[in-house]
């Protein structure tokens, strides 16, 4: 008898949009107080230079959010079942 895997593909598709920091920002605040993950407190550790990245994981329902500083910007991505949003903000610009 042959034992069988499950396999997952997924396929996605970029599509880019433009917004402004302080809307950015904004959600950042919103996404902050609904899942109750201090994300401005890890920002302000990456500005500082005390961390590379941060991330915060919920399982039900599947999220995570992670933020790393290269030279003078900020990625940040939320990934969620339906999909990934990438966000880049210039440091100076931060809390």
């Amino acid at each position: 008898m042959t034992a069988l895997t499950k396999i997952y593909t997924r396929k996605t598709e970029k599509e880019l949009n433009y917004a402004r920091t302080r809307d950015v920002l904004e959600e950042l605040r919103v996404l902050e107080k609904q899942k109750g993950w201090a994300i401005f407190e890890a920002l302000k550790v990456l500005k500082k230079g005390k961390a590379d990245s941060f991330s915060f994981t919920k399982d039900t329902p599947y999220q995570y959010f992670y933020g790393r500083i290269n030279e003078e910007v900020v990625i940040l991505k939320l990934k969620t079942r339906e999909g990934e949003t990438e966000f880049r903000l210039p440091l100076e610009q931060l809390v």
